[in-house]
């Protein structure tokens, strides 16, 4: 695959990625601001809104009608929270040029279409805020998400945990903000949050594709004035409290959640880890079917429904999550820093080791074979800084010995817990 980057202006970037063997041409925007939490409902909002229609296709019929002409293009969007940095993500797809009946230009065409949804937004008459109608419907949508979200018990909990593990910082607000936030909004006020975003935001520009697409430097560089940015901060390890926080909810559920947030204690030491070695040092723990959480918890002492690991790099975090029923809830977290203390011990075998590592350097040799994985990854490299392609980011995943797995294990300190029980009906 060929990647060539090009800075357009000013806080513009653009990413081509070229490889023959895709069909399809993908555009994807990045718009990255600063987190505030006190405008995440707002800037949720004006995301939400832009793609359904536009001043030139102002209904939801034209827009479809549009992206049938552009022989079934999509549009899609979505917004996330990397470190301290709130994006939004919007993304057109369609078939290759070469592909068209008539020698239709699809790849220009689909990128005029998702500029005309992000530059121009279809607006109330007077032209000082969103369309009342376009408002409506998507505020409706956010406030039955954030009602709706009790009833998923597993992303509530995940909730839960950040609330408590990331008290205090950024991290510990959901990217959509409060109901109360969602409510106090007008059609105005999403509209000035909105070119809040299109005035402040880095932007960064993916492309897609099988072959170059020399017309989008300029009609990307025409459509993004320069601005000037501050460094968005990605990387901002959350510190390790003195005392495990441990937060307790009843509710009127058949299965347990139990949540755990480990961090990389301050030891003075933590700086020489690497966001590889913590990566592995997670598989190993729980975030493969072969690891020491799914092996020993799940499968030989069956304490719970599921029981995994995930890696928060950006925020030197690793977090187990697990479903449990109720009168084996103590037995399972007792178990689960068991497990830790074998690897902090070195107490597992190296083939575990080498299965963690064929793991994930299979997964990275994979990601070039979709669009939106090539995306993902080179979105990977860019906010670490870290300009080193797959074969050399295998080549440190090969380097990860069993010496760093048991020194990031001891560095693991049990900072929060997050429990969802039964609630007594007695």
């Amino acid at each position: 695959m060929k990647e060539i980057t090009e800075q357009l202006c000013d806080g513009v970037q653009l990413i081509l990625l070229t490889e023959p063997k895709f069909k399809t041409s993908h555009i994807k925007v990045i718009m990255s601001m600063p987190a505030q939490p006190e405008k995440y409902a707002g800037w949720n909002l004006a995301h939400s809104i832009l793609l359904n229609s536009c001043e030139k296709y102002p209904s939801i019929a034209k827009m479809s009608e549009k992206m049938q002409e552009l022989y079934g293009a999509n549009l899609d969007s979505n917004i996330t929270i990397l470190g301290d940095v709130f994006q939004l993500h919007f993304t057109v797809s369609a078939i290759a040029d070469v592909y068209a009946l008539h020698q239709e230009t699809l790849r220009r065409e689909s990128a005029e279409l998702l500029l005309e949804c992000i530059l121009h937004p279809l607006r109330n008459p007077e032209q000082t805020g969103f369309s009342e109608r376009a408002f409506q419907m998507e505020l409706q949508n956010l406030l039955d998400a954030i009602d709706g979200e009790i009833n998923n018990k597993r992303s509530y909990a995940s909730k839960k945990l950040r609330e408590i593990a990331f008290s205090g910082e950024v991290a510990a607000y959901p990217y959509y903000g409060t109901k109360e936030s969602a409510l106090a909004l007008t059609p105005e006020s999403v509209y000035q949050a909105y070119k809040e975003i299109l005035k402040q935001s880095e932007i960064l520009i993916y492309y897609v594709g099988a072959e170059d697409a020399p017309e989008l430097k300029d009609l990307f560089r025409n459509a993004f004035s320069p601005r000037t940015v501050t460094k968005r901060r990605y990387a901002v390890p959350s510190p390790c409290k003195p005392e495990v926080r441990t937060l307790r909810e009843s509710m009127d559920v058949n299965q347990s959640q139990l949540l755990m947030a480990f961090k990389i204690k301050d030891t003075g030491t933590e700086q020489n880890m690497t966001p590889e070695q913590l990566r592995m040092t997670s598989l190993l723990f729980g975030g493969a079917p072969f690891s020491l959480l799914f092996s020993n918890i799940r499968e030989k002492m069956s304490l719970c429904y599921y029981c995994s690991s995930k890696d928060i790099s950006l925020k030197n975090t690793l977090v187990v999550s697990s479903g449990v029923s109720p009168e084996n809830l103590e037995k399972t977290k007792q178990a689960i820093l068991d497990q830790l203390e074998l690897l902090r011990n070195g107490e597992f075998e190296l083939d575990l080791l080498e299965n963690a590592r064929r793991y994930v350097i299979n997964a990275l040799r994979l990601a070039g074979d979709t669009p939106s994985s090539c995306m993902t990854e080179s979105l990977e490299r860019y906010i670490r800084e870290d300009h080193a392609g797959i074969p050399q980011r295998i080549a440190l995943f090969k380097q990860v010995t069993r010496e760093d797995i048991i020194r990031t294990a001891n560095a693991l300190q049990l900072d929060s817990v997050y429990i969802l029980e039964q609630e007594d009906k007695a």
